[in-house]
């Protein structure tokens, strides 16, 4: 779009056709959540268009304010991929960028349309990790960045995000649980993570099944058949017992599945914010990351569980190893201890 139509696009009451851009991952996609639900309100006229990768399409797919998903297949992400869709964002008059890496940079660069970026507090984040000893100031959290980026235009943005299956998902989720049998709301189970550093080890999960057993509680287990590999007592336990089962299912399924349960167990992983982002209070595991990072899930009445050890965090998003060997900021969060947690959050549906 031409300077012109951009300022004629103000001055007939607002932008006509926006794009926000957060391409991954799973957690960072939900955490956008609220600059949607704002850019709708105030611009309800827009055509709002979402790009995002294949896999997290499904996270905003459903959402009554986009009206297109623009999805990055897996096999087009290419230097030269990019370029050329970059054209297609030559008629909108707004780009809201809440990635900021290298590939938007690619896709909105050149353009006439307004651009605007969460800012990335880098600098603040890394002294969170690299001068603990000096007690930096915290950064933001990820969803008060993201709406610093509309703050441009004077629009406030919700604090929690919430998440839209979609009527099939849901009448999916309807009929599998009809099939499990009646009882109780179970408690989400979610041991995986995409780094061994935010995983609790398989045999304090193990416990934790026993105990939250005990209660005479129903789990209902979440995560990728990978998850399901690396756990395989636990897996094993999950199939022997009648009250507890496992879902591997798309996002949009595990999405509606979540909202029958009635709290949720996970370490700092984005179904932990799927979890919170569909309503759910969460008993919250952080490991080499730390809550102080902005990572936290979103909302009220959450369980947020952290030793903060001298050494502790020590990344940002997640190590193969503790640097340290001993990996006592997962170890030693106790099994009761989470049972605990999860029993204090109620048993609300």
């Amino acid at each position: 779009m031409a300077r012109g139509g951009h300022q004629r696009a103000i001055q007939d009451g607002g932008f006509r056709r926006i794009a926000v851009l957060r391409l991954s991952s799973l957690g960072d996609v939900i955490l956008t959540q609220p600059v949607l639900q704002a850019l709708a309100a105030a611009f309800p006229e827009a055509h709002l268009t979402y790009w995002v990768k294949e896999e997290f399409a499904d996270l905003v797919r459903h959402d009554p304010a986009v009206a297109h998903v623009r999805v990055l297949e897996r096999e087009a992400r290419r230097l030269e991929d990019l370029l050329s869709m970059s054209a297609e964002l030559e008629d909108a008059d707004l780009i809201v960028d809440l990635h900021g890496n290298l590939r938007t940079r690619i896709l909105t660069m050149g353009h006439r349309a307004r651009v605007l970026r969460s800012p990335s507090f880098r600098l603040r984040r890394a002294a969170q990790i690299y001068l603990r000893w000096a007690r930096p100031p915290r950064p933001p959290t990820v969803l008060a960045r993201h709406a610093a980026a509309l703050a441009p235009l004077a629009i406030a943005c919700a604090e929690v995000p919430r998440v839209h299956a979609g009527p099939e998902a849901e009448t999916w989720a309807a009929a599998w649980l009809a099939a499990w049998g009646e009882g109780a709301p179970p408690v989400a189970m979610i041991p995986g993570a995409a780094h061994a550093t935010k995983r609790w080890p398989e045999a304090h999960w193990l416990a934790l099944h026993e105990r939250l057993r005990a209660r005479g509680e129903r789990l209902l287990y979440f995560g990728l058949e990978a998850d399901r590999a690396r756990l395989p007592d636990l897996a094993a336990r999950v199939a022997a017992d009648p009250a507890s089962r496992w879902c591997a299912e798309r996002l949009a399924r595990v999405a509606a599945l979540l909202s029958h349960c009635r709290c949720a167990v996970a370490g700092d992983t984005g179904l932990m914010h799927l979890a919170a982002a569909r309503g759910l209070k969460v008993v919250a595991m952080f490991g080499s990351t730390a809550p102080e990072l902005g990572f936290a899930p979103a909302g009220f009445g959450h369980a947020v569980l952290c030793r903060h050890e001298p050494c502790q965090p020590c990344t940002l998003h997640g190590r193969e190893r503790c640097p340290q060997g001993h990996f006592r900021c997962m170890v030693g969060l106790t099994p009761q201890a989470v049972a605990d947690a999860a029993a204090s959050l109620g048993r609300e549906a």
